[in-house]
């Protein structure tokens, strides 16, 4: 299991400029020019329409055009038996990306054709998927400019992803799935594909054991944590949806940082003071005598308050509820107020 070294956060900002990614600024410091204070980039999952290689240009003007500003992120699914090389539909879609000026921010499915269905990660682990990661991390260096990788996320989840630890042995699944991180990443970094930024996408809380029980409890998201050498960026997911999973509806402060939730953007920053954070995926249902406009512009608030979070990416389609920017006009005039601000940046290079 994991035994994270805690730092004291005015240590870690004393060298924060000396790493690779954006100055986290302190919660205190002025916003004179608008509700950042410091560069921020917001992405999209632009939904399955868009997600083609032949709309996703496309996708990403229309975004830029609804909203204000093109997506500094651009969040596409794939499992491991896609072809990222310059000849693959995979492939294509993230150069078309690229080449659109949004960074490819790839959720990789850790599934692949003849994988078994329970004990995935003993099978990546006894180099079951091998041959695909080397492919795919071929293709990948191929590619100008960054791309993000989020490997099997929300792997501390229960909702029938194969790569959760409900799936490859509760107890023994936290050490299983960091094993298989970090087998991936030293695959990648082999072949040359340096541009990949690796993500670390636990869901929020434990959905195991609610409250805040944290490391007290073997599924809780530290435990499958890889080592700092293995993470550059966390990318934490979490939704406000009570007609789809139940409960009250809930603030983003609740959704990410109640009691049921672990606290996990404090608990982050805590832990992971030199980490850069990224919300992986975030969106609010619309609810009757709510209004999403005020839950945007309160999630944007309470992201300001965290200094090391530095990007967030909103889930934009019609799934299990209507999680769309443009569901309702109040949510549209929020999110577009926010694209306003000049310290949110349409592009993450």
């Amino acid at each position: 299991m994991w035994s994270p070294r805690l730092r004291t956060r005015a240590a870690a900002l004393a060298v924060l400029s000396l790493v690779a990614f954006p100055r986290l600024a302190s919660a205190a410091d002025p916003a004179p020019n608008g509700l950042f204070n410091r560069p921020f980039y917001i992405g999209a999952y632009l939904g399955e329409a868009d997600s083609r290689t032949e709309q996703v240009e496309q996708g990403i003007g229309r975004f830029a055009q609804m909203v204000g500003k093109r997506p500094a992120l651009v969040k596409t699914f794939h499992d491991l038996d896609v072809d990222f090389s310059g000849r693959g539909w995979a492939g294509q879609l993230v150069r078309r990306t690229s080449a659109a000026g949004s960074t490819p921010y790839l959720a990789l499915d850790l599934r692949y054709a003849g994988a078994p269905r329970h004990g995935l990660l003993d099978a990546i682990n006894s180099g079951g998927a091998d041959a695909r990661l080397v492919r795919m991390a071929r293709g990948l260096a191929g590619v100008r400019g960054t791309v993000m990788v989020s490997p099997g996320w929300e792997m501390n989840g229960r909702w029938n992803f194969a790569w959760q630890g409900v799936y490859n042995g509760n107890q023994a699944a936290p050490a299983k799935y960091a094993a298989a991180f970090r087998r991936m990443v030293t695959i990648f970094r082999r072949e040359g594909a340096r541009n990949v930024k690796w993500v670390f996408s636990p869901n929020v809380g434990n959905p195991l054991a609610l409250g805040s029980v944290g490391p007290s409890h073997w599924n809780w998201y530290g435990h499958y944590y890889p080592g700092d050498a293995y993470v550059d960026y966390l990318g934490p997911h979490g939704y406000n949806g009570p007609s789809v999973w139940g409960g009250a509806y809930q603030t983003f402060a609740t959704v990410f940082e109640g009691r049921d939730s672990d606290n996990i953007l404090t608990d982050l920053e805590r832990r992971f003071p030199l980490k850069p954070i990224i919300i992986g995926e975030f969106a609010s249902q619309e609810a009757r005598g709510h209004d999403k406009g005020a839950w945007i512009r309160e999630a944007f608030a309470t992201l300001r308050r965290h200094p090391n979070v530095v990007g967030a990416i909103w889930f934009h389609t019609r799934k299990e509820a209507d999680w769309r920017i443009d569901s309702s006009r109040s949510s549209l005039d929020a999110f577009r107020t926010v694209m306003r601000d000049p310290n949110v940046r349409d592009s993450f290079r």
